[in-house]
């Protein structure tokens, strides 16, 4: 996977928690493009990739601020002079985050880069128990290269994919946004920063997420025999309904269904059906849904969709059932008939 670094620099937003105060502390130089810089931009790459916290985004429609004036100039004339330029929009959201007195400050490393041929601008969070130790010397910020990389989780990212979005006629989104809040979405002020809009509403996930329960290649038991999908689906609504939250992860639940050798199931399935999923939700409310309610008298048994309960389809009054199919009518009067006429042979 060749890396091409263009540029890199990084500046230092300082805010404590519960303050409402805020500096940026700028670096007057960008950062050497060695082989450190290299190994960071990798694993900062990889880190964004594989982040449960992804969002896919665009930007908005008709507005525009200093973060994206800047980098539309920058992108048109990729000198370092029109990089820093664009790096100190940072001045924009220390506007905003001095309104956010939970918000914390951090190194901000702008970055622009390629990797197989794909360029990407991105703009990282870092703190300190990130695992990378930034120094000053002078008026310039630098990375020591005597410290260990160790990414466990980026506070928040912006990562636009350029060739997507310089692409005419391509509506795939170009923009993976991440944050570390504890409720999953996107921090206000920094989404407001980068103009990011577009976002997978947890509603929307929820309903692409049944399409594919109902419809995957069903997995196997411990006997190696493929479990209904009755069953299936009843179980991915427990597994969901009892995480912490109904927080799901489908790298998560791949694992737990399909096996550790099967990760990527459910995302796999996704992309081969252009269905546009985030790595990790909250479930919402029709996840109830997924199941089938399973009733049977003598002689009859009904499996009815959780969905399809309502006045419209079976509709359950209080001592009998009225179910509004021609299909199943149609179905049934056939088959019936059918069997009348073979025992009248």
């Amino acid at each position: 996977m060749p890396l091409d670094i263009h540029r890199i620099i990084v500046h230092y937003l300082d805010k404590k928690e519960r303050t409402t105060d805020a500096d940026i502390d700028y670096s007057s130089e960008m950062l050497s493009i060695d082989d450190f810089a290299a190994k960071l931009i990798d694993e900062l790459h990889n880190s964004i990739s594989t982040n449960s916290s992804i969002k896919n985004a665009s930007f908005k429609e008709d507005e525009t601020n200093s973060f994206t004036i800047r980098l539309n100039e920058y992108l048109e004339d990729a000198t370092d002079d029109k990089f820093v330029l664009f790096s100190k929009s940072l001045d924009l959201l220390k506007t905003k985050v001095e309104r956010q007195s939970l918000a914390k400050g951090g190194y901000y490393l702008f970055s622009d880069y390629s990797i197989d041929d794909n360029r990407y601008i991105s703009v990282v969070l870092l703190r300190k128990k990130s695992g990378i130790n930034i120094i000053k010397e002078g008026t310039e910020y630098k990375l020591d290269g005597a410290e260990n990389i160790n990414i466990e989780k980026i506070a928040m990212a912006a990562r636009l994919n350029y060739n997507i979005f310089n692409e005419t006629g391509d509506d795939r989104k170009y923009l993976a946004i991440i944050t570390t809040q504890s409720d999953g979405e996107v921090s206000e002020y920094f989404k407001e920063w980068v103009l990011a809009a577009g976002m997978i509403k947890n509603t929307v996930n929820t309903d692409r997420l049944m399409k594919i329960i109902k419809t995957i290649d069903l997995p196997t038991d411990e006997d190696g025999n493929e479990i209904s999908r009755s069953d299936f689906q009843r179980a991915v609504y427990e597994y969901a309904r009892t995480n912490n939250r109904r927080r799901v992860n489908i790298y998560n639940m791949s694992e737990h269904f399909f096996g550790p050798d099967a990760t990527t199931a459910i995302k796999d399935f996704a992309d081969a059906h252009n269905i546009v999923l985030d790595p990790e939700f909250r479930v919402g409310g029709k996840w109830k849904n997924l199941i089938t309610i399973k009733v049977s008298v003598p002689g009859i048994i009904l499996n009815v969709d959780f969905d399809k309960i309502n006045e419209n389809d079976v509709d359950v009054q209080e001592d009998h059932i009225v179910i509004r199919s021609a299909e199943l009518a149609s179905l049934l009067t056939r088959r019936y008939n059918n069997a009348t006429a073979l025992d009248e042979q």
